[in-house]
């Protein structure tokens, strides 16, 4: 039924952290290792990320860490450590694209892929160093521009030219797939380890371990 749907989507979305790339590990673990060596005897274990800090931002959860550790840090340096975690933990588990990925590109040859993301620029152009994005085209960082991810789906074609009725998300983060679904555009759920999604948040959930086929 999904193969149906995409079948008349002309425009595929892709979020990548925790959507085309399974990184919410990877970001955990970096989160993880950082707060043990810039706060010893703190960890952060898998539970407390998911219900604590997952859809905050940076900043907010800097804010929480120091509330729920009671203890301090300079941010600068705890990003900095973070970011040198993250892409060491990239490299050792060899991260590539998540299979429902790669079975789109080859599903669907002739539609035109994009990202649209929340990551800052120059982490958006490391993982491009590192991973390959196969089909995707363009990519489109939210983080330092003046609109979000809600506003270029709620006007599909001034920011993509493409209708929304023609688009399709695959998103990993609910008010976005939310948003997506109000504004008539395709929503599918992408589901992993560090997040929690409901039918009513989106269209379709799929698993981003599992096949798509």
């Amino acid at each position: 039924m999904i193969k149906e749907l995409l079948s008349q989507k002309e425009l595929f979305i892709f979020d990548l952290d925790g959507t085309a790339t399974d990184t919410e590990p990877c970001h955990y673990e970096a989160y993880r290792r950082t707060m043990e060596k810039l706060c010893p005897g703190n960890t952060i274990p898998p539970e407390e990320f998911l219900s604590c800090y997952v859809g905050h931002s940076e900043t907010e959860i800097y804010s929480l860490l120091r509330k729920n550790k009671s203890v301090d840090f300079d941010d600068d340096i705890f990003f900095a450590t973070r970011i040198d975690n993250l892409f060491k933990i990239v490299l050792e588990k060899k991260l590539t694209t998540a299979l429902f990925f790669r079975e789109l590109c080859i599903l669907f040859p002739h539609k035109r892929f994009i990202a649209l993301t929340s990551q800052r620029t120059f982490i958006l152009e490391r993982f491009q160093r590192i991973i390959d994005y196969l089909k995707i085209e363009e990519f489109i960082s939210v983080a330092d521009k003046p609109f979000s991810k809600p506003d270029v789906l709620a006007d599909t074609s001034f920011y993509l030219g493409t209708t929304q009725e023609k688009c399709v998300i695959f998103e990993d983060f609910a008010p976005t797939l939310r948003a997506a679904k109000a504004n008539g555009v395709l929503a599918i759920g992408v589901q992993h380890d560090f997040n929690r999604l409901s039918p009513d948040d989106c269209d379709h959930i799929i698993d981003i371990h599992k096949s798509i086929m």
